[in-house]
């Protein structure tokens, strides 16, 4: 594996593929109309290709590598939820998720190319996976910013409920 053994690589190849699948989506997304059909057909098949990668990746590398695909797992979810301690288990279960549905929506729109009845199918999945996709951002931005920042504007407003109070008069 060489020079992709280093952590910090390996982070920047994740990021990488995060921005090849994202950037794939929504330019399907946006081009589904009837007359920029070529550029969401491509940008679906980048789709496939990058979750067919992410796979094939996430199998291959070996235990321990932050490019490892992580099953998750219930009994760790419930030891989790009593300890509250290590990575949070719901981003394994999103992982799964995912690549479940987005992988579902690339192939059912590459199965709809050669099959019409597909289509409506499709649609639907693609439709599904937007609001998955946007619960997944949701969850991310709430776990590393989220936390903090409700914490900043809860101390901010406790400063201003107590600059607010009358002052009292010394005697």
């Amino acid at each position: 594996m060489g020079v992709f053994t280093s952590a910090r690589v390996q982070h920047a190849l994740l990021k990488g593929w995060h921005a090849w699948l994202a950037g794939s989506f929504l330019v399907a997304y946006v081009t589904a109309d009837e007359n920029t059909y070529a550029m969401h057909q491509f940008a679906g098949y980048a789709v496939l290709a990058a979750i067919v990668a992410r796979l094939a990746g996430g199998l291959l590398v070996p235990a321990g590598s932050p490019l490892r695909l992580s099953p998750p797992d219930p009994k760790a979810t419930l030891a989790w939820l009593s300890s509250r301690k290590g990575r949070h288990p719901l981003f394994a279960w999103f992982a799964v998720v995912l690549l479940a549905i987005v992988g579902l929506a690339a192939l059912s729109g590459a199965v709809a190319d050669s099959a019409a009845w597909m289509e409506h199918p499709h649609e639907a999945i693609s439709e599904a996976s937007l609001w998955v996709i946007v619960g997944h951002i949701t969850f991310v931005i709430w776990m590393y910013a989220g936390k903090k920042g409700v914490a900043r504007v809860t101390s901010w407003l406790a400063g201003m409920r107590l600059s607010n109070l009358p002052k009292e008069r010394a005697r």
